[in-house]
């Protein structure tokens, strides 16, 4: 099935058995008061090294380290020793920045990477290179003459080995295309991120012997549900479906309530424990969605055929069966091994259509019996979530883009992504048979790969409180409990702050991750959580499957099956991770396409997010995020110390998160994926909070660069720096308005200060607005 987002944002950790964090606590690199890697002075230290992409130094990451803000050590560019991105070096920690961020120096590089790259094939008088599309990665890569490609086509190339040559070498691998081809932005994340897109041969013969049609075999010892009524709900554009729902309104002379049966495709059936197919899901972890195409974690034959629950065919698939009474607890729980057929294939907008718009004719085609199931399915599950809020989890809905092609599979349009109550109903159940699965473990005492969330950090969670009431959000002494977040995050549902209180609120909290050692998910307000309910997509959900089976059947566990899982947990985290910022940059590349064209032209949007040198703002439609260095505003323009607010001009222009803007499209760069924007008029207010348009002038060229994009240093010398700058006079003509305060505005200017001049590289012309 295709993915799908799912609440996910901790703020209480669930009091039930609290003794167990501390039971088998999970093993984590020591940390300092800053976040950073529990170093000493001239410690010594093997890491990777990350470049950077203006080639002005680099970062050191820990080898086994989790990725995290401060977590990587800086290392100035006089301390590199010839290091190159990707290079696994020995380093020495050499003192602390200002801010208390450590920082490092090379001391030895002890080998160079051993993934392929991505690059340009070009051919000069002296012989073959290879121009890295890594920017981190500057160097040119001399090759030997190779048949696979030709001059100018995109190729794979791997680094010979030897870190002392002085010029870097490599060997052609593959051909990966042309920059024309359609679609090669897919295969060039792919090889940027090292994802894995062809599935060995090995693999594919395991899966030859498997029939079309299920055996009747395969079926004995299993619950024959064939015969009820249930039915997928997935997006328009999925392939694969791995779940389905089944629900019976009990009789009230039994009690009443509910029997809810969440019905999972069973992929553990087909994939062999220790097998070349199994050996190929472990090392993807998860499949790879792409907004045009999927990798995924199983073949084809596999996700969408064989254990695709497909309409009206026999499928083969694990059961979740809750019986929830009219008080909304779960009082009985089963699991069995089972069999199904579902009845129909419904997308999300088909259920809204039919059970929330009511259509008569959708409700005529689908059916009275159908439309009665998801009927009862909208109500339980609308109650579900009101008991989910109540125990204490975050109700936080994140917005994410649809990108639309055209016929030839060139992006022409981008907007958020719809979600409505279908939406919830499914997440509600999968939530639900989640938990129950877990629990079922729990209970027996069983080893298995757990959903965790730990607790936040109350330090960042103050700071987000603080810059929640800056905006009066909340009150000066509500503390950030979920009761006070789900309210305000109401509060503010469907406009100009939710996306960027959404996404502040996130980078306060901790990321959820894999783990044998069961501490709770605090984000969904649950001591038993795991991922159940997609085998398709995810490795661990396969592994659950795998367990489970062997439990209901009776089988004795393997010795040594907690550290095992502890491995599987750790490699499965590491994928999420690495696929989630494959798509991340893929999503940025499909922006690049689509606004590549549209460089000069205008668009409404709003300020999102600041960095230290840039603000970021989303457009209405498309809906896609621009860049907009502060230096494009005119003046000089500082931004505060929670990033919600950039002031200028002596204070007398307050540029706010959630600020309305027009910005018109300077330039686009694919390579780093980047789109460069200068505000032309902006919703502000003066230094009294009185709002007014705001038109920058003396605007400087606005194109992003790295540097811009660094996040703003914290400490005792930034409030020395922002006096300093606060007392500068401003570069940059003043607005209007306090010029005419000043006594020194000119009647014959008035026209041309309401068209300002462009950036240098602007393409806006002659500076008139466009009507």
């Amino acid at each position: 099935m295709a993915r799908r987002s799912a609440p996910r944002i901790p703020v209480r950790a669930p009091s039930r058995t609290p003794d167990r964090r501390a039971a088998s606590p999970a093993p984590r690199p020591p940390s300092t008061r800053n976040g950073a890697p529990g170093l000493r002075l001239y410690e010594t230290f093997e890491a990777t090294f990350i470049g950077h992409p203006e080639g002005t130094g680099g970062f050191l990451r820990l080898l086994g380290a989790p990725k995290g803000p401060r977590m990587d050590l800086l290392v100035d560019w006089r301390d590199t020793h010839g290091a190159i991105h990707g290079d696994r070096v020995m380093a020495e920690v050499n003192g602390e920045g200002w801010d208390g961020r450590l920082k490092a120096r090379v001391v030895e590089v002890k080998g160079r990477g051993d993934l392929p790259l991505p690059g340009t094939l070009q051919k000069q008088p002296w012989g073959w290179r290879v121009v890295p599309l890594e920017p981190r990665l500057s160097q040119i890569i001399s090759v030997p003459p190779t048949d696979l490609a030709e001059d100018g086509e995109l190729v794979s190339v791997k680094l010979d080995a030897d870190p002392e040559a002085k010029q870097l070498r490599g060997t052609v691998l593959a051909r990966l295309g042309k920059r024309t081809d359609l679609k090669i932005e897919n295969k060039l994340t792919a090889a940027l991120f090292n994802l894995r897109t062809e599935f060995p041969d090995a693999v594919m013969k395991e899966l030859a012997p498997f029939p079309t049609r299920i055996p009747a075999e395969w079926i004995q010892g299993r619950e024959d549900l064939r015969e009820t009524l249930t039915c997928t709900v997935d997006p328009p554009t999925a392939k694969d479906f791995d779940d389905a729902i089944s629900l019976e309104v009990l009789p009230k002379s039994e009690g009443g309530g509910w029997l809810l049966g969440v019905h999972i495709a069973d992929v553990s059936h087909y994939v062999a424990e220790g097998g070349p197919l199994d050996e190929e899901a472990r090392l993807r972890g998860t499949s790879v969605y792409f907004p045009d195409e999927a990798i995924p974690m199983i073949p084809e034959r596999l996700s969408g055929d064989l254990c695709s629950l497909r309409e009206g065919v026999d499928r083969l698939t694990m059961t979740a069966w809750m019986t929830i009474s009219p008080e909304l607890e779960v009082v009985q729980t089963r699991l069995s091994e089972s069999v199904i057929r579902s009845a129909k294939r419904l997308t999300y907008d088909e259920v809204k259509e039919a059970c929330i718009d009511l259509s008569t004719r959708k409700r005529a085609e689908l059916g009275e019996a159908l439309c009665a199931l998801l009927d009862e399915s909208l109500v339980l599950s609308r109650r579900l979530t009101q008991v989910r809020l109540g125990r204490g989890a975050m109700n936080l809905d994140t917005e994410e883009a649809e990108f639309v092609f055209d016929e030839e599979g060139c992006p022409v349009d981008a907007r958020r992504y719809p979600r409505h109550d279908a939406h919830r109903m499914i997440e509600e159940f999968m939530l639900l048979a989640n938990e129950t699965v877990a629990r079922f473990f729990t209970r027996k005492k069983i080893p298995t790969i757990y959903r965790i969330h730990d607790e936040p950090d109350a330090l960042k969670l103050e700071i987000f409180a603080e810059v929640a009431r800056t905006f009066g959000l909340l009150k000066p002494k509500e503390t950030p409990t979920p009761e006070h977040l789900n309210a305000m995050l109401d509060k503010i549902r469907g406009g100009p702050l939710e996306a960027m209180i959404n996404t502040l609120l996130l980078r306060s909290l901790k990321k959820a991750e894999y783990n044998v050692d069961n501490i709770g998910h605090s984000g969904l307000a649950l001591q038993d959580y795991l991922h159940f309910t997609s085998p398709i997509r995810r490795y661990p959900d396969l592994i659950v499957h795998r367990l489970l089976r062997q439990v209901l059947r009776g089988r004795a566990l393997p010795e040594g099956l907690h550290s095992h899982l502890a491995v599987l947990a750790k490699g499965a985290s590491d994928s999420e991770q690495k696929a989630t910022e494959a798509e991340r940059e893929n999503d940025k590349w499909k922006a690049c396409l689509l606004m590549k064209s549209r460089i000069g032209q205008r668009f409404k949007g709003r300020i999102q997010g600041y960095s230290a040198k840039v603000a970021f703002v989303t457009l209405d439609s498309p809906f896609v995020e621009v860049g907009v260095p502060l230096a494009a505003l005119g003046g000089s323009f500082w931004v505060d110390e929670h990033r919600t607010k950039a002031t200028g001009l002596r204070g007398s222009v307050v540029l706010t998160i959630g600020d309305a803007v027009e910005v018109e499209v300077t330039a686009v760069d694919e390579d780093l994926r980047r789109i460069s924007a200068w505000i032309t008029e902006a919703k502000a207010q003066d230094a009294h909070g009185k709002a007014f348009q705001f038109v920058p002038t003396l605007a400087a060229p606005a194109t992003l660069r790295e540097s811009d994009l660094e996040p703003p240093r914290r400490g005792r010398g930034e409030a020395r720096t922002t006096r300093a700058r606060s007392d500068a006079p401003p570069k940059g003509r003043p607005p209007k308005k306090a010029r005419e305060a000043s006594g020194k505005a000119r009647p014959e200017k008035t026209t041309r200060e309401a068209h300002p001049k462009p950036p240098k590289g602007s393409v806006r012309g002659s500076g008139r607005k466009k009507r």
